[in-house]
């Protein structure tokens, strides 16, 4: 629901367009009408995605699976474990390998690819099976990924971009496999096409295409690129919206505690900006939801996030901070790594893991038996899947 003082700003937007329209004459007059119409079309396109994307994106679950190998050793580097959007899914990997018996050890990057090649290093001379990388790149940790190919480690990935990412001019990959979405479409692809695509309707549906944004951007890691990219891209056919600054940051600044403040002096230079941009819940938690409530102007800012973890959907829920989740299942994504990397370690072709994603915002039903988003969930806040069931059935467990 579009709080009361977005929508007057859209209704005084329009009048003051109608204005312009009437005190011009001939071609402008008619130009102006033409954009208008365009992004009346738009809004109206928005709005329908932004009601399709309510209900959920989820896809079938795999059907079959090899038998599980016995006594694997797999690594798991975590970007920060001090960032529930990196700990989450490390912790469901834990879960789920532990339940086929393998010895799973969770390394905590702390954001520094020194640290990431540090882990990587160390579960090579720990003679690891396999790496899992959980947002962590190839191109920030690319001579100790080189050190564990050649060891004869299988390196899988989530949420990580290979070393031929277009971002990166191409290059040769160094993944062995990462998990997979609709179609064959890449991690790169999900991320500016479908998840931040969503984060873009929203924005464009509840201000009725009159935003003025604070963007967060993060370079430090590839799809924090892909991220700001894809919604810049999806943002920038709306005639009444506008970027009105922009706001670099790191991981370094997640565990420094730096976002606060970064979102605070935003907000004081900008008192126009009627939209902040967060590409992840993390950044929100650490910072950006505090100084958006401390501000004063929660009540007329609109606040995008992405995941679904547990304090943001708290956030959402109380109208604190936060108005919208593109939800992503942290926790699934764990699980399907593990099934993943099985599937990699016996030479067999990955499947689509059936993982989505669902917008949550306060005209949806939230997750209610779980207090994070973990797979699309019905009108009741139940899930619509269970793909811990599904997981233990394929690998012969129940």
């Amino acid at each position: 629901m579009s709080r009361p003082p977005r929508s007057r700003l859209a209704v005084l937007s329009a009048v003051a367009c109608l204005s312009l329209v009437a005190a011009c004459g001939g071609s402008d007059a008619e130009t102006a009408s033409a954009g208008s119409e365009a992004d009346s079309e738009l809004v109206a396109q928005a709005k329908a995605a932004v009601e399709q994307n309510r209900q959920g994106t989820d896809r079938a679950l795999p059907e079959s699976g090899p038998a599980p190998l016995s006594d694997q050793n797999i690594w798991v580097i975590s970007c920060t474990e001090a960032g529930e959007g990196c700990s989450a899914p490390a912790a469901g990997a834990k879960d789920a390998g532990e339940q086929l018996g393998w010895d799973v050890t969770v390394f905590d990057g702390k954001g520094t690819p020194d640290v990431f090649a540090q882990g990587i290093r160390t579960a090579i001379a720990d003679q690891a099976d396999g790496i899992i990388l959980d947002v962590v790149d190839c191109v920030a940790a690319k001579a100790p990924l080189e050190e564990a190919k050649a060891a004869g480690v299988k390196i899988f990935a989530f949420y990580s971009l290979d070393c031929d990412d277009p971002l990166l001019g191409g290059g040769e990959p160094l993944f062995d496999a990462e998990i997979l979405y609709e179609e064959g479409m890449t991690y790169a692809e999900q991320v500016e096409d479908v998840y931040s695509k969503s984060v873009a309707d929203y924005v464009i549906a509840e201000t009725e295409g009159n935003a003025k944004i604070i963007q967060f951007i993060e370079d430090d890691i590839l799809v924090g690129q892909h991220l700001y990219k894809g919604f810049e891209k999806h943002i920038e056919p709306c005639g009444g919206c506008e970027i009105v600054k922009q706001i670099p940051f790191t991981l370094t600044d997640l565990v420094t505690g730096q976002l606060q403040g970064k979102a605070a002096a935003a907000l004081t230079q900008h008192p126009d900006a009627n939209v902040m941009y967060v590409p992840y819940d993390a950044a929100l938690t650490l910072g950006i939801a505090q100084a958006v409530t401390a501000s004063g102007r929660d009540a007329d800012m609109l606040v995008t996030g992405g995941e679904g973890l547990s304090p943001n959907l708290g956030f959402v829920r109380e109208g604190k901070g936060q108005d919208m989740i593109a939800g992503a299942p942290a926790r699934w994504v764990g699980w399907a790594a593990i099934d993943g990397m099985n599937r990699l370690l016996q030479g067999e072709e990955q499947v689509d893991a059936g993982i989505g994603m669902q917008t949550l915002d306060s005209e949806s039903t939230l997750p209610t038996e779980t207090s994070f988003y973990d797979g699309n969930v019905d009108a009741d806040g139940k899930p619509t899947q269970d793909y811990e069931a599904n997981y233990r059935t394929i690998w012969g467990l129940s």
